[in-house]
Parts: C-alpha cells; sequence; structure tokens
C-alpha cells in the first residue's frame, strides 16, 4: 500500500478557553480519494480540516504529509466565498498565483483556465456583488484549484445554496475531482451530498470528537444526477444515517 498523502496520528485539540473540541483521532487520507467528514454541529469537524490544513496546530499528536508543501499546494475552501469585494472574479482567482510569485501574465492564463473549469467565463470581469451565491461559489473554487492543489480541503462549502445549485455544482465539482483527483477532504452536514461525492465518509460523534465509523461508499464512479433517485443511492444513505445516529448515542454515552 503506498505512503497516504495525509496522516493523523493520535491527534487532539483544545482550545485556550478549555473547550475539548477533539479526542485522539488517527485518519489516513490515500492519495487522489474523495474523503468526508459528517457529524453534527460542533463536533469538531472544522477543527480537523484546519488542522489537516495546518491552519490550527493540534494540542497533541502529529500531522504527516507526504510531501512538503509549496505554496498552493494545499487550498482551502470555505462556507462563505470570501471573495475580495473590490477585484473581478478573475483578480480574486489570479490571486494565489500572484502571491506563489508566478508571473502577472501567465497567472491570467492560468485564472482564466480556472474560471472556464468552472463555467464563469462570461463573468470573469464581474465583481462578486454582481454574482450569484452559487456563482460566488464557483468563484472560490476556481481561486482554489487555480493552483492545481495536492490537497483541496472544503468546509461545507455549499451549505448555504438552494437545493438545485447544491445539486449542480456537487455535479460539477464531482467532474472536477475525477478529472485531476486532487486529494479532497470536505466536509458537510448533508448525508445525501457525503454519499454522492465521497468514496469514504468518516462520521464524528459529538464533542469532543471522535470518530465512530469509518464508511467506504459502494457506488461506482462516474455518477450522475439520476444516481440520486436509485435504491442503491437511497441504501447508502441509510447506512451513513444509521452510523451517524449510533454516533450521537456514543456522545450521549459519555455525556
Amino acid at each position: 500500500m503506498s505512503e497516504p498523502l495525509l496522516d493523523l496520528a493520535h491527534v487532539s485539540h483544545t482550545f485556550p478557553s478549555d473547550v475539548r473540541a477533539l479526542q485522539p483521532i488517527d485518519l489516513s487520507i490515500a492519495e487522489g480519494s474523495f474523503v468526508s467528514l459528517v457529524g453534527p454541529s460542533g463536533c469538531g469537524k472544522s477543527t480537523l480540516l484546519r488542522i489537516a490544513s495546518g491552519l490550527l496546530k493540534p494540542t497533541e499528536g502529529r500531522v504527516q504529509r507526504s510531501f512538503v508543501p509549496r505554496p498552493g499546494d494545499m487550498a482551502f475552501v470555505f462556507q462563505d466565498a470570501t471573495l475580495m469585494p473590490w477585484a473581478t472574479v478573475a483578480r480574486n482567482v489570479s490571486l494565489p498565483l500572484e502571491l506563489a510569485g508566478v508571473s502577472a501574465s501567465e497567472a491570467r492564463e492560468r485564472a482564466h483556465t480556472a474560471i472556464s473549469r468552472v463555467g464563469l467565463s462570461e463573468f470573469a470581469e464581474a465583481y462578486p456583488r454582481q454574482l450569484s451565491g452559487g456563482m460566488r461559489m464557483r468563484a472560490s473554487i476556481a481561486r482554489a484549484i487555480v493552483t492545481n492543489p495536492r490537497l483541496l480541503l472544503m468546509d461545507e462549502p455549499f451549505a448555504a445554496l438552494d437545493e438545485f445549485t447544491r445539486f449542480k455544482l456537487n455535479d460539477d465539482l464531482l467532474d472536477l475531482w475525477q478529472a485531476n483527483r486532487w486529494t479532497v477532504l470536505f466536509v458537510t452536514h448533508s448525508v445525501r451530498e457525503a454519499v454522492f461525492l465521497s468514496e469514504r465518509i468518516v462520521v464524528m460523534t459529538p464533542r469532543p470528537g471522535a470518530i465512530a465509523a469509518d464508511m467506504s461508499v459502494a457506488l461506482p464512479f462516474p455518477r450522475t444526477s439520476e444516481l440520486r433517485l436509485g435504491h442503491a443511492f437511497a441504501d447508502e444513505c441509510a447506512k451513513v444515517t444509521l452510523a451517524l445516529e449510533h454516533a450521537l448515542n456514543l456522545g450521549r454515552s459519555a455525556a
């Protein structure tokens, strides 16, 4: 078995306020995989994601990557698109490249390629205020993928969107992942979203978060929108829902 791209060993975290967010967690992520974290609100999913990205240091444990991160090797997509309101879509998307020292001409070219990949070519010179919520999130994803990251971390990026837009962005994200095989660690509250997108789902208990289940998704790729209507998809969703209920019961028992 090849070395995992990301390996978290006995990682835990307690905030300065003495709130214990995570119990010791062991989690390995294979290169090129799509893994989702699900669990109740406040269970430490986002904390774990920030530890994986290096934005937050664990209180205990070790984070090991199979690569030495260079600028652009890791990209983060937040629930809020966090675009610069005074800059066009093209300028927002090119920013990570400029910060990495890429020439302005190459940054512009690569930014327009990324914008095209998320279906926003006609809006490259628009400002965030001129875009819908779904379009702003597309721009945020373009900004994340413009560097062709080794590790893409996504923290409930579609949570605030209507269901139709969310489904469409799920379809598009999966197409991008299948074409490029970035390693994706994805946080969501939606069982259906996790099942549709993921090869593997990690279910967490209430705070302090621990791993209650680590499940493979038994659905073939490519996955189409019609898959959501089938019995196999419903069965996988039911398995994850039962695992979540078990995780909640574990949390109640520990309280």
